[in-house]
């Protein structure tokens, strides 16, 4: 995956890349609040040590769009499906409502995935292979 964005900021070895969504980019809203939003930011490894303002090429490879997908959406989707499940049991034998409690408990279940996944990136298991890297520096 390769998109055009502009470098806003530098922190450290990586610098916010501000993208411009394009018209191939679909009406999912997955990046979007609203359609008036039309950009989204990133912060990608600089390793050519673009500066502010620079106008850059930022690169991933497809497999890692596809690995971090799967770590943000199927991760949690599993434990919904694990809290359901151990809500359900749990539902049945303690005798409480076999709907509220498993839906609750896989609410509980997506929570905990979220916040394991945010403690995970923060001590470093994901942030360099599915991090965006500027492969270029594009003069204007």
């Amino acid at each position: 995956m390769q998109e055009y964005g502009t470098v806003k900021a530098i922190e450290g070895r990586r610098a916010r890349v501000v993208i411009k969504r394009h018209a191939a980019c679909g009406d999912c809203g997955a990046c979007q609040v609203g359609r008036e939003k039309m950009t989204m930011e990133t912060l990608a490894d600089n390793r050519l040590g673009a500066s502010v303002g620079d106008n850059v090429l930022v690169s991933m490879e497809f497999v890692n769009v596809i690995a971090a997908t799967s770590i943000m959406y199927g991760i949690p989707l599993l434990a919904f499906l694990l809290g359901c499940g151990l809500g359900y049991l749990a539902a049945l034998q303690f005798a409480l409502d076999t709907v509220l409690v498993p839906f609750f408990a896989g609410i509980a279940a997506i929570a905990a995935a979220y916040l394991g996944i945010k403690a995970a990136d923060k001590r470093g298991l994901f942030h360099r292979k599915y991090e965006p890297v500027i492969t270029e520096i594009v003069k204007a």
